[in-house]
């Protein structure tokens, strides 16, 4: 019979699925002397976030306490330390890089806090850093990611993204950006002001040629409209395009006024990173312990620290749309 590894249910034959916990069954349970000390943290909310992680990629665990070292053990099967190991790579490299993140963007906000004064987040970050460095260091622990870091690489990228996946289904807020800012690609203010036009023109057309077929159908000109109901309708459409057409107008004078800044500011960074961002530079932060694309990753991030240190705070998105296109242009000919 089939069991559910979380909750530990038994249900019939032809089930795959565990209706309460959404997880694969498995034909028979892990015992229990089957599991292996993993990972271990003085905060166990920082064993939690690991182990909902680790279920969420469907890897089974199980935190405990050990009263005597006072810390909380995070044990997973002893056939599955592998892929643990590789789940958490791209775990702890996901938290250390928003940890950085967060630090920076609080000395930017004239923030004087010091390592005593962080938040309770980061402290749970830092204890997640310091639980990764003892288990790398830790030979005396097989049970621990005691292997090559470079082992099985090629799948640390995925882990990531599936690590990202995880967070959004969390609803879990996004440390690299500001709460105004988006994923989504950014589009630069010349666009912006063009595709407002376009609809300044399109909707204004429609309401003003709109409204004048409404007035002619009302004096007897035209007959597109029979009785009052009707063209009240119509004529409240019709005005209705009218307002967009000239609430997006005023909307297009803002961006307008914004355009120039934007140009020179854009011409600046462009500047700073021809000057700056060197194949040397991409060199001497090069990680060759983590994937290609993590690398990619790492050196985005660096570069807009950079950036926010150079020219003050931007624009997330504003950011990635200029160090990819002058990375593509530059460095992926």
């Amino acid at each position: 019979m089939p069991w559910c590894p979380k909750c530990k249910m038994e249900y019939r034959e032809g089930i795959d699925l565990c209706s309460d916990c959404k997880v694969e069954l498995v034909d028979q349970l892990q015992e229990e002397d089957d599991f292996l000390p993993f990972f271990q943290a003085e905060l166990k909310s920082v064993a939690d976030k690991l182990k909902d992680y680790f279920e969420y990629s469907k890897l089974n665990s199980k935190v405990q306490y050990d009263e005597e070292n006072e810390v909380y053990i995070l044990s997973v099967p002893a056939d599955q330390v592998k892929q643990a190991k590789k789940l958490y790579q791209a775990f702890y490299f996901v938290e250390r890089e928003r940890q950085e993140k967060e630090a920076l963007e609080k000395q930017l906000q004239g923030s004087d806090l010091e390592a005593s004064d962080v938040d309770h987040d980061t402290l749970e970050d830092a204890s997640l850093a310091d639980n990764h460095e003892d288990s790398m260091n830790d030979e005396t622990q097989g049970n621990t990611i005691s292997e090559d870091p470079s082992d099985d690489q090629e799948d640390v990228d995925a882990d990531a993204e599936q690590l990202t996946d995880y967070e959004e289904d969390n609803n879990e807020s996004d440390l690299y950006t500001d709460e105004e800012e988006t994923s989504a690609p950014y589009i630069m203010k010349a666009d912006q002001y063009k595709d407002y036009n376009a609809t300044v023109w399109i909707f204004s057309l429609f309401g003003i040629g709109g409204i004048i077929v409404v007035i002619l159908n009302i004096v007897g000109i035209l007959s597109f409209f029979n009785g009052l109901f009707p063209n009240l309708i119509m004529s409240g459409l019709f005005l209705f395009f009218l307002y967009i057409g000239l609430s997006t107008s005023k909307k297009a004078k803002l961006i307008q006024a914004d355009i120039d800044a934007e140009n020179k500011l854009t011409e600046k960074i462009n500047l700073w990173l021809e000057e700056n961002i060197t194949e040397s530079f991409l060199a001497s932060i090069h990680d060759e312990s983590i994937s290609e694309e993590l690398n990619y990753l790492k050196k985005v991030n660096k570069i807009k620290l950079m950036l926010n240190d150079e020219f003050g705070k931007q624009n997330s998105s504003y950011l990635d749309r200029l160090i990819e296109e002058y990375y593509s242009n530059t460095f992926e000919k």
